[in-house]
């Protein structure tokens, strides 16, 4: 697949966020909860992360694109979240009160730190490869060898270094593919999880 279909691919993906946004509103006799309120959030920004990226892909500016992959991730790592404390609503509420996730517990008793909640969703099977994902794109968030060495356009046999400062990245293609696949996969498991919340919430009484 080409990196102009994945992308294309991604943004076909907002249709499927209505969708279930309808489903999640309409369960349970159009009943609100906080957790609705908080996957609303998520959906939100999730649709918005994903036009930035295809748009600054295109615009061959990776190095800005490749930390949406880590916020997209997030995504995924707060629903996550909500999924492994005592009671998701609770858990929902107080986000919208500004608390922060990594001072929460999970029925485990655990701090729930982005690394933590990386590597407890790469224990699933499905999202085996979350950790892995979570790690290489946070090098793209703090200054890294991702940043130094991308100002290498080319290094000859005799050590010769042609240094390139721009505000465009031109990266093989295959790399940016994967990266567009990454969002797509982790825009996968949102609606993984939402399925599960809709399903949930409509056994509700």
């Amino acid at each position: 697949m080409t990196i102009e279909n994945s992308l294309k691919h991604l943004e076909s993906l907002k249709e499927s966020y209505i969708k279930i946004t309808k489903e999640m509103l309409q369960a349970n006799n159009g009943n609100l909860y906080s957790f609705d309120l908080f996957i609303l959030g998520i959906i939100k920004r999730s649709i918005l992360l994903t036009t930035g990226f295809c748009t600054l892909v295109r615009q061959n500016n990776f190095l800005s694109a490749a930390p949406l992959i880590r916020l997209h991730l997030d995504n995924l790592l707060q629903m996550h979240a909500a999924f492994i404390v005592k009671n998701s609503d609770d858990f929902s509420f107080k986000k919208i009160k500004g608390e922060q996730t990594n001072n929460l517990k999970d029925l485990k008793g655990n701090k729930m730190t982005d690394n933590y909640l990386a590597m407890s969703l790469s224990e699933i099977k499905e999202t085996s490869w979350v950790l892995n994902l979570y790690k290489e794109t946070s090098k793209f968030v703090h200054i890294s060898d991702k940043h130094i060495l991308s100002v290498v356009e080319k290094l000859d046999e005799g050590g010769v270094i042609d240094f390139v400062i721009s505000d465009k990245q031109t990266i093989p293609e295959k790399h940016a593919t994967e990266a567009a696949q990454a969002m797509i996969s982790i825009t996968e498991q949102l609606f993984r999880y939402v399925y599960g919340w809709i399903h949930v919430k409509n056994k509700k009484s």
